[in-house]
């Protein structure tokens, strides 16, 4: 009986592709009368034998399936015929791209908690349900929920969570961006970080700006972690990564804390903000980098941050092109030939990139210095860095 139904309605299929808009709607009531008398074997052959229609929206029957399921979800929700109708259901209206079922699919959404149904209405959502602000609200909280379950030890299906801020994403409302970061931080695992930052800047709004107030607003990790997320790929245009560059650097020079593990991550902002702002020459930030010099120079000779750390501040001076910059990058010069003067020992890898990025500012201001290297012991690798860098100072 079964089949026999399933070859005349192919054949019905076959007859009636490209109908009319009032046809279209018959036949669309023709499937649901038919899907509401015949039995749960021959429901799901009359979903699979509609699906065949590419020309006639067939959404409002496979809206009409998902309702059956709520309706009777409480007796077969362990049923996989109806488990099959629901994902066949799930799909179908994803490719018939059916708006008005998102609210019947967030329902459908509470019923079954496995990935097998989920991952796909998850899927179907992110195409069904743009500017739905109820399922976003609902997504929203449910991303919410998901991290902080994850936060206090509990094992999620991450094939959900993953499908979750996917869709999210694909929704591209700034709402979300908070529970999107949350994800993007929680460390879930690389894909899942990977998956929120991709969602995070396909949002609406100024992505640039949402980064920003992290930096600015939020604890130390938060801070790093929303300067790299911003920082990451394209996601943002040169101008607003040295922007948000520029941002990190300043509260990252001002930030006090007596904690070590925040200090851990605001020299690591530090370092890639000035690390950022150094390949954009970006001398807006002159003052900032300056400052930044100075404190890590005082940080590094009391062993607080490292040797990498501080010559990234001295290469940051030299990309400033200011001649602020360049006077204050001399000074440190002249108190290393004070004390290699003085017999003192001198770091022959902090000298070079004194001397070179002296070289690069091209400022006058640094030749009694660079001249002065040739009268010391200095091996003579930095003293041909200096006569090089002597070389290219402006007059």
């Amino acid at each position: 009986m079964i089949k026999a139904f399933a070859v005349s309605t192919v054949i019905l299929v076959l007859s009636l592709a490209g109908l009319p808009a009032q046809e279209s709607s018959e036949l669309i009531d023709t499937y649901r009368r038919n899907f509401v008398r015949s039995s749960l074997g021959t429901k799901l052959e009359l979903l699979k034998e509609a699906s065949a229609y590419d020309s006639v929206d067939m959404g409002p029957l496979y809206d009409t399936a998902i309702q059956f399921v709520l309706g009777n979800a409480s007796l077969l929700v362990t049923d996989a015929l109806l488990r099959d109708m629901s994902v066949l259901s799930v799909n179908m209206i994803r490719k018939y791209k059916y708006a008005p079922a998102a609210e019947n699919l967030w329902s459908l959404f509470s019923v079954y908690k496995d990935s097998l149904v989920r991952v796909p209405l998850l899927q179907t959502l992110a195409e069904v349900a743009v500017g739905n602000k109820v399922i976003l609200k609902e997504l929203n909280a449910f991303l919410d929920t998901q991290i902080s379950l994850y936060k206090s030890g509990v094992r999620l299906d991450l094939a959900v969570l993953d499908a979750a801020v996917f869709a999210i994403g694909r929704l591209g409302d700034s709402s979300s961006f908070p529970y999107l970061f949350a994800v993007y931080t929680a460390s879930v695992n690389k894909a899942i970080t990977e998956r929120a930052g991709v969602a995070m800047a396909a949002l609406t709004g100024d992505y640039a700006l949402f980064l920003a107030e992290v930096v600015r607003a939020h604890p130390p990790a938060e801070k790093s972690a929303a300067l790299e997320a911003g920082l990451r790929g394209e996601a943002l245009t040169p101008e607003k990564r040295a922007e948000l560059a520029e941002a990190a650097l300043a509260v990252g020079v001002s930030y006090q804390s007596p904690s070590p593990s925040d200090q851990v991550y605001i020299v690591s902002l530090r370092t890639s903000a000035a690390r950022e702002l150094t390949t954009r020459e970006w001398q807006k930030a002159s003052p900032l980098a300056i400052k930044h010099f100075y404190d890590f120079q005082a940080q590094y000779n009391r062993g607080q941050v490292s040797k990498s750390n501080f010559l990234e501040s001295v290469a940051l001076l030299g990309a400033m092109g200011t001649t602020e910059a360049a006077q204050a990058l001399a000074l440190y010069l002249q108190l290393i030939n004070i004390e290699t003067e003085q017999g003192k020992s001198f770091d022959e890898q902090i000298a070079l990139a004194v001397v070179n990025n002296l070289g690069r500012l091209g400022d006058k201001s640094a030749f009694d210095y660079l001249l002065y290297i040739g009268y010391l012991q200095y091996p003579e690798t930095v003293k041909k860095a200096a006569r090089d860098a002597l070389q290219k100072l402006r007059w």
